[in-house]
């Protein structure tokens, strides 16, 4: 009974160690294989990031291709970020640089931002055929010029044979010319050697006659310049005196009249350069000269009504010679559109007040629409200068012998070379009296009785009934 205990023990032992072995071989065998199969998916991660990095690197080189074929452009920013998807792929960053390189350098100012090289063969040859067209334009032009370079050179051709027959012609001359040269020449030095005996002598006289020469010649150089000064002056004068003599004929002609008023109308305005304040001398309408006819009355421009119409008061008339319809005025002063210019001699008093107004008389020249060319200063200088359009030279006072000669001198050309030009003169007054300017200031002396008064320093001056 214990034997066969013991057997079963030995058999169930037996068993156990089996299964144990068994339990072990299997596990063992399990575990390896889950191992490798760990190792296997560990693989197949690896490979399936491998297999997308790739995709993705295919999908970056598919766009970058794409772009540089023109299928799809991409922007700036998507080509940056296509460029960090590429990774080390230097085959696909070497084509994007050349694709670059190429664009900058084939592509410049295409018109737009979409080039690529399925565009970059058409644009090429529209670039082309335009140049070809302006090649073909540069050529006709090189013709052009080429035709107008061989007239040019045909004509310099004809004058380079014309200088050269001038030429030789010349040298013929020069030949001749020597010729008579040395003949001069040999007769010279033959009377040379006659006059040396007499030479200090006729130095001298050479000496004598070339200095009276050289006078004689300044002197009728000056008087040619002033004769042909001169000459000027007066032909253009002399063409001036036959047109028109438009200071010979009035200025215009008043057209209305208000003697209670004191005021009339005349047919000058804006038009014709009237201004106001100027003054005009009021002739009878059948008076044919103004030059040289009787002042009626004098007016001064008030107000600009019209381009040909002006309102002016009268401030000098005769009640028994008054002002009517149709009377002619004038002032030497006053062209339609044009100034007349004048020049200024002499101490010029216009109040007898013994002081000098020449620049009042230059403001009233002025102040009518005329121009002061030149004057005699104080101290004897002439301001300014005389030309052909000067008109009228106005005298004041001529100057004395007790007067500066610097004055003097002044005066005397000022008359010298007014005649030479051939202008016109007149006295102050008479320009006054011409021009119908009227001063309202009286000049009187008030000292009757007093210290160096009597009744012959009362002073008057004389004057026309006043219209006012």
């Amino acid at each position: 009974m214990a034997s066969r205990e013991s057997q079963g023990l030995q058999i169930a032992l037996i068993l156990f160690v089996m299964v144990a072995i068994v339990l072990a071989l299997t596990t063992y065998l399990y575990f390896r294989k889950a191992e490798e199969k760990t190792k296997e998916a560990a693989a197949a991660r690896v490979e399936a990031k491998q297999f997308d990095t790739a995709a993705k690197q295919l999908a970056f080189e598919n766009q970058v291709l794409k772009h540089v074929i023109g299928v799809e452009s991409k922007t700036q920013a998507e080509l940056d970020a296509i460029k960090q998807g590429l990774g080390a792929n230097k085959d696909i960053e070497k084509v994007l640089t050349q694709f670059e390189q190429d664009m900058a350098m084939y592509g410049a100012g295409f018109p737009g931002q979409t080039l690529s090289y399925q565009k970059l063969p058409a644009y090429l040859i529209e670039q082309i055929g335009d140049r070809n067209q302006k090649l073909v334009a540069a050529d006709a032009k090189a013709k052009s010029l080429q035709a107008e370079r061989d007239s040019v050179e045909a004509a310099e051709k004809q004058r380079t044979l014309a200088a050269e027959a001038a030429q030789a012609k010349a040298q013929q001359d020069l030949v001749a010319e020597k010729t008579r040269f040395a003949t001069d020449r040999t007769e010279f030095i033959a009377a040379t050697k006659k006059i040396e005996a007499i030479q200090p002598q006729l130095q001298a006289k050479i000496n004598q006659l070339d200095n009276k020469m050289r006078t004689e010649i300044e002197t009728r150089d000056q008087a040619l310049l002033s004769l042909q000064e001169t000459f000027a002056f007066t032909k253009i004068k002399l063409a001036d005196a036959l047109k028109p003599q438009e200071f010979e004929r009035p200025d215009g002609e008043i057209i209305y009249v208000n003697q209670r008023a004191n005021v009339v109308w005349i047919d000058l305005g804006s038009a014709d350069g009237l201004q106001r304040q100027m003054n005009f001398s009021v002739y009878d309408k059948n008076q044919i000269g103004a030059t040289n006819a009787e002042v009626k009355a004098k007016i001064q421009v008030t107000a600009i009504k019209e381009a040909h119409l002006a309102e002016a008061r009268i401030v000098e008339s005769d009640d028994l010679d008054v002002i009517m319809k149709g009377d002619k005025i004038y002032s030497p002063t006053f062209r339609k559109g044009h100034k007349t210019r004048f020049a200024l001699a002499g101490f010029m008093d216009i109040d007898g007040d013994g002081k000098s107004d020449q620049t009042k008389v230059k403001s009233i020249i002025t102040t009518n629409g005329g121009v002061v060319d030149a004057e005699l200063l104080p101290d004897g200088s002439i301001a300014g200068k005389m030309s052909v359009e000067t008109r009228f030279l106005v005298r004041g006072e001529a100057p004395t012998d007790k007067t500066d000669e610097r004055m003097i001198n002044g005066w005397n050309n000022m008359q010298e070379e007014a005649t030479r030009k051939g202008l016109e003169t007149m006295s102050l007054q008479e320009l006054l009296d011409r021009m119908g300017y009227h001063d309202d200031t009286r000049v009187i002396d008030l000292q009757r009785g007093g210290p160096g008064g009597g009744a012959a320093s009362e002073q008057f001056r004389k004057r026309r009934p006043s219209a006012y």
